[in-house]
């Protein structure tokens, strides 16, 4: 059946809604029903996943509502008492909760707007007083801290079986504001866009566009702006300790900025590189110990599943004993990105990429497209050499120098990305993602068996509670260690599939230099 059609218009003030309605009284027989007032607040994660997946979350009426764009139910509506959705696992059982698992994972909601609409319905009635058609007026208010100004609309909705009432009413708006689309996903973007936001005005992915002709030093300073825009937007929530997301986002903006500065070695002054290197070496190593205890955190379901049932009470001791530890670290990294040193070096930082006084230093860099192809080549060539030198027999660390090694040619991929044509940029990319994750798996489960190694051996013998950790914590040594194994035959197809010569012949087409790859 096809569906009926409805339109939006938003009006220019509120006193146009009593003109329209005015307007329609004295054409049609109008039936005005009293106004309804209703408060919605839209939740999403930081980094709006829900939305980037065309889902709604919002709360209205003490329910907990997930919608398509156009504001269709997906699930039923959950029940609440008022309070902030938080993760998706604090939830009921629902199918709302399983819909919003695999798409938040570990982020949890955070309000992204809220507002009250207060709607009036009219109802076209025709000669025999049947409903022909149906409008909405609509006066949506945002706290702006400013003027309460409210956002009018009007929404007209077919009856079936009425299409040319329908047709005379559209003409009849053509008169009144503007169009806009009759939707949910409208109604969010008005309440933003009047504190100056949109949806996904936050990503955690790196985006900067560079021209091939730019200085070197202009280049980098737009990505270290970038990225410290990153680190700023996601140090409250690192604060508030609102998910572990936040400190992650962090630090990736952070190891980030430090291979640029170890990669784009020319751009910079030599005294401000040797400084931040030091600098920023000091954040990655304040920021480490809970996201370390985060990522264990995060592996308890998946830890549980490698047990047998009496084995998981020794295992609850554990993350017990995990979450007090990061609840102390986590103390200290507020007071570390409280402290006056945190603070002046974010400052000085910031001031030294916003500063204009560069001109001589930027005339004796090069240009940012012939310092981007060496830089990429050279990284790409040593991940070749590095990746062909490992045989059955290489010690386990060779794996893991090679991992470091192709974080850095992503990072530079990433970096210089805006200066190559995006559909190979992206294949490059996704080629080489799949070696990482082979590599990233396998050091995960490196650390993972040297933590609880050193765990295991820290314990007091002779409690009860010690022997059911260590019953459990030696399960899980041997499941990591029979995983880690498989992982590492797996890495010669990987590999094999990233030195493919279709592969190498695209790295020399886009980056070519003087110097050729060993084949």
């Amino acid at each position: 059946m096809k569906p009926l059609a409805q339109l939006s218009r938003q009006l220019p003030a509120p006193a146009t809604l009593q003109e329209l309605a005015d307007e329609l009284g004295k054409k049609y027989t109008v039936q005005d029903a009293p106004a309804q007032t209703t408060t919605l607040h839209f939740y999403d994660s930081f980094d709006w996943r829900l939305y980037s997946n065309a889902l709604l979350c919002f709360e209205q009426n003490n329910g907990l509502h997930l919608t398509d764009p156009v504001g269709r139910d997906l699930v039923p509506s959950l029940p609440i008492s008022g309070e902030a959705p938080g993760f998706y696992w604090q939830l009921p059982d629902s199918a709302l909760k399983q819909k919003l698992a695999p798409v938040l994972e570990m982020r949890t909601l955070l309000l992204q707007s809220s507002f009250s609409q207060t709607t009036r319905q009219l109802r076209i009635l025709n000669k025999d007083e049947k409903t022909v058609a149906t409008l909405i007026l609509s006066e949506l208010r945002v706290e702006t801290g400013e003027s309460d100004q409210p956002i009018c609309s009007v929404q007209l909705h077919q009856v079936r079986g009425y299409e040319k009432w329908f047709q005379r009413l559209e003409q009849d708006l053509e008169a009144f504001g503007s169009p806009q689309p009759c939707t949910k996903e409208q109604d969010l973007k008005t309440a933003l866009a009047a504190k100056g936001r949109s949806p996904q005005d936050y990503s955690s992915k790196f985006s900067v566009t560079l021209k091939s002709d730019m200085a070197a030093l202009t280049a980098a300073k737009s990505i270290y702006r970038d990225l410290l825009g990153t680190m700023q937007k996601n140090e409250q929530g690192i604060l508030d300790d609102l998910d572990s997301e936040f400190l992650h986002d962090f630090r990736v903006a952070i190891r980030r900025t430090r291979s640029g500065l170890d990669m784009i070695k020319k751009a910079l002054e030599p005294k401000i590189s040797a400084r931040f290197k030091e600098e920023f070496r000091y954040l990655g190593k304040i920021t480490g110990p809970v996201r370390d205890l985060d990522v264990y955190l995060l592996m308890e379901e998946d830890y549980k599943a490698m047990l047998p049932d009496h084995l998981q009470k020794g295992l609850h001791y554990f993350f017990e004993d995990l979450a007090e530890q990061r609840k102390k670290e986590q103390e200290k990294l507020v007071q570390a990105l409280q402290s006056s040193q945190y603070k002046t070096i974010i400052k000085d930082w910031e001031k030294y990429l916003r500063q204009k006084k560069n001109t001589e230093a930027t005339e004796k860099t090069p240009v940012i497209g012939i310092m981007a192809k060496k830089i990429i080549r050279k990284r790409f060539e040593r991940v070749l050499r590095d990746g062909r030198a490992i045989d059955t027999d290489s010690p386990d660390e060779s794996l893991h120098r090679l991992r470091i090694q192709g974080k850095k040619l992503r990072y530079c991929l990433e970096f210089f990305s805006s200066l190559y044509p995006p559909k190979e940029m992206k294949r490059l990319i996704k080629q080489l993602k799949n070696l990482q994750n082979n590599l990233g798996l396998f050091n995960d489960l490196s650390v993972q068996q040297d933590m609880l190694n050193n765990y295991l051996a820290s314990l007091k013998p002779g409690s009860g509670k010690a022997k059911k950790m260590g019953a459990a914590i030696g399960g899980l040594l041997t499941n990591l260690y029979h995983e880690q194994q498989q992982v590492r035959t797996e890495f010669e197809a990987a590999f094999r599939c990233f030195s493919s010569q279709e592969n190498i012949s695209l790295y020399e087409n886009l980056f070519a230099t003087e110097q050729k790859p060993n084949r």
